[in-house]
């Protein structure tokens, strides 16, 4: 995905509203005059990545103990990867049949 398309997926999420608070307790302000547009855009999804990293963590935290005592334990990566949908893989089904198909000849064909 590239960072227009992160960004206005990400952008349509949220409000500018939303956008200031975040800059606001992340970093104790909302503008960024000397910072360029593109840079501005790219600050303001690290910021966003950052804080749903944080929620997730956070959560993660929080049931961590019970994963454990249940026997489900999984490593913060793969929770966050859970948690946020970042596992699915968004390319149209028959590219991903072909790359199964193809990975199924080479096992085929010993290795």
């Amino acid at each position: 995905m590239g960072k227009m398309e992160e960004f206005f997926l990400i952008g349509s999420q949220v409000n500018e509203i939303e956008i200031k608070e975040l800059l606001l307790r992340r970093y104790g302000r909302y503008d960024f005059p000397d910072m360029k547009f593109e840079e501005f855009i790219d600050f303001i999804v690290l910021a966003i990545t950052k804080d749903r990293q944080d929620k997730v963590r956070e959560e993660y935290l929080v049931l961590l103990p019970m994963l454990i005592k249940g026997g489900h334990y999984m490593t913060f990566d793969k929770f966050y990867e859970e948690a946020t949908g970042s596992n699915i893989d968004w390319r149209p089904s028959e590219d991903i049949l072909k790359e199964a198909e193809q990975i199924q000849e080479r096992f085929k064909n010993g290795g």
